[in-house]
């Protein structure tokens, strides 16, 4: 930085002492510009990089959002065409996670005139993600109470619930056997009642009334991957070359163990 100093005119020559009241600072204009322009750069760069790390961690957040919906449709679909309970998808959990927090940010960016196109895509898409998440719900739900006591009555299908499902199941196997009993089984004498037990390796386990899953229904099936030799349960004779993309109409018995493998998809 260079200085420019003034001083009054003196009348002979002598030593001039300088005092602050009569100097002035002058920036040079060259070089202070240079100096300027380099913060000026540096600061572009900083928000640069700054949009550059939004915008890898915004695409990260889609893949990871992508991915989880097609792991939940997925189990939506298995969970629709299987026979018995699957067990539940954690997915399910992180979507809801997720949910919340585009919520928060649609609401924020709603409340700018610039932003609020935005924030309107981000309300469509969560009402995209909540259609996949409530009709996994239903789902599981709708099975829960088709097979309600079978599935209390067996610890594998109740360990493949959620604390909330078993609530359920729970609460809605009492209700029914209140319900039943206040109409009708009150008044059958205990004879009767002892002949509709059913028992399993000499304990009763529940009246021979109760609907079990059709282990033996036949579905159709899709390879999502290669499998390679494989011998069907029911025909152990007979082996297949098992290769992605293969469909099959088969016993759901057969193929319960790739199902949970997650070696097929249900169609």
């Amino acid at each position: 930085m260079s200085r420019i100093f003034s001083c009054q005119n003196q009348k002979e020559p002598k030593t001039i002492n300088l005092n602050a009241a009569y100097t002035k600072e002058f920036f040079d204009s060259d070089e202070d510009l240079d100096v300027v322009d380099e913060f000026n750069i540096d600061e572009s760069n900083i928000n640069k990089e700054n949009n550059v790390d939004e915008s890898n961690i915004n695409k990260e957040n889609e893949i990871f959002l992508s991915g989880q919906l097609k792991i939940l449709q997925r189990a939506w679909l298995n969970e629709n065409f299987s026979t018995e309970i699957l067990p539940y998808e954690p997915a399910f959990e992180r979507l809801n996670e997720i949910l919340e927090n585009q919520n928060i940010k649609a609401e924020s960016l709603t409340l700018s005139q610039e932003t609020s196109p935005i924030g309107m895509l981000l309300f469509i898409d969560n009402e995209r993600i909540k259609y996949v998440m409530n009709r996994y719900k239903r789902t599981r739900l709708a099975k829960i109470e088709k097979y309600v006591c079978s599935i209390n009555e067996n610890a594998e299908y109740m360990a493949r619930l959620s604390l909330p499902e078993k609530e359920f199941a729970e609460r809605y196997k009492r209700l029914i056997e209140e319900h039943e009993h206040a109409s009708f089984l009150h008044v059958l004498p205990q004879e009767s009642l002892d002949v509709l037990k059913e028992t399993e390796n000499g304990t009763e386990t529940s009246f021979a009334t109760v609907e079990h899953p059709d282990l033996n229904q036949a579905v159709f099936c899709r390879f999502i991957k290669h499998v390679g030799s494989y011998s069907f349960p029911s025909t152990p004779h007979d082996k297949e070359i098992l290769s992605k993309d293969d469909a099959y109409l088969v016993k759901y018995s057969d193929i319960r163990k790739l199902l949970e493998d997650h070696s097929i998809e249900l169609i």
